[in-house]
């Protein structure tokens, strides 16, 4: 079954884990990811390439992040090298219409890559030369590309529901979550989506230290001052990964202990934040994802045994 198929059907369950890409001529670190994605199949259904740039909102981190491979390259070495499926992110908003359009047509056509996370801009009080989330999935649709098309989902913004059903109008069919700390605000998003086709992947990322917190608030995530404080109180790195997979089992827990009667489906995604991160992401995968498969195979078991008729 192809990763789209997989993503369609909401009885089936889905992991993404998520790799950034390797930096430009580190051949090393690409053959590296690659052997780790090897390793991975069977645990995981595809990988989740981001696009990493840096602008102007984050501000500027403590260490310059180097220049990193383009996502649909790292893609073909995925495919080539492991032969598990991809999905890329791409960021619209920094190229103009034709360009993009030319961007999306040569993915499909030159890079054989078909599924796509559509990323847009970081700041709306910035002018931006390219177009929108929902314009860039018109304009894919419109040329009848062959792409199965998502998005990103911040569950504390408001009027996320909203959102994510205009973006679903525009033909988006799944989306991921920032990194999730805790359950309320994705509990609600969950609750206001009842009775859309739509597959939500929770993202989770483990915490090794106070500056894995610091990362993901420069990446965007709404981090609650009291994991910034259980962080800080741990001194050793296994401690703290600990108790960051223990809290993603509670909101993992929490969504599908409080699913509306007509949820989206659910997927998950595992995040590998940081080069060093490696042995935390898989043991939080190796926690999570057997959870996740069980919850999902007791949803539908008895979705389908509530449809059954009833024995004469």
């Amino acid at each position: 079954m192809s990763l789209r198929e997989k993503i369609r059907n909401p009885a089936q369950p889905v992991i993404l884990y998520e790799l950034i890409p390797p930096a430009v001529g580190a051949s090393e670190e690409l053959g590296e990811k690659v052997s780790l994605v090897r390793e991975l199949d069977g645990e995981i259904d595809a990988v989740n390439i981001p696009e990493i740039r840096e602008e102007s909102r984050q501000g500027t981190r403590p260490t310059r992040m180097p220049e990193r491979i383009e996502p649909r390259v790292f893609a073909q070495a995925i495919r080539k090298g492991a032969g598990v499926e991809t999905v890329i992110n791409r960021v619209t908003v920094h190229d103009a219409p034709s360009d993009q359009l030319r961007w999306l047509k040569e993915t499909r056509s030159d890079y054989g890559i078909g599924n796509l996370i559509l990323v847009g801009g970081e700041s709306h009080s910035v002018s931006y030369p390219g177009l929108g989330v929902p314009e860039t999935a018109a304009l894919a649709i419109d040329e009848g590309l062959d792409l199965l098309l998502g998005g990103i989902t911040i569950p504390s913004r408001s009027q996320e529901a909203a959102r994510i059903r205009k973006k679903y109008e525009r033909g988006l069919r799944f989306f991921t979550t920032q990194v999730l700390l805790d359950s309320n605000d994705i509990v609600d998003l969950i609750q206001s989506l009842d009775g859309l086709d739509v597959r939500i992947f929770l993202s989770f990322s483990p915490i090794s230290n106070s500056k894995d917190v610091e990362f993901l608030r420069w990446l965007g995530v709404d981090v609650p001052k009291n994991v910034s404080w259980s962080i800080a109180q741990e001194t050793g790195a296994g401690n703290a990964v600990e108790k960051s997979i223990v809290q993603a089992v509670k909101i993992l827990t929490d969504v599908f202990e409080n699913l509306p009667a007509h949820p989206p489906s659910l997927g998950i995604n595992v995040e590998q934040i940081a080069r060093r991160g490696n042995e935390p992401a898989r043991k939080m995968l190796g926690t999570l994802g057997p959870l996740y498969r069980r919850f999902v195979s007791a949803r539908y078991s008895i979705s389908a045994s509530q449809r059954q008729p009833a024995s004469l």
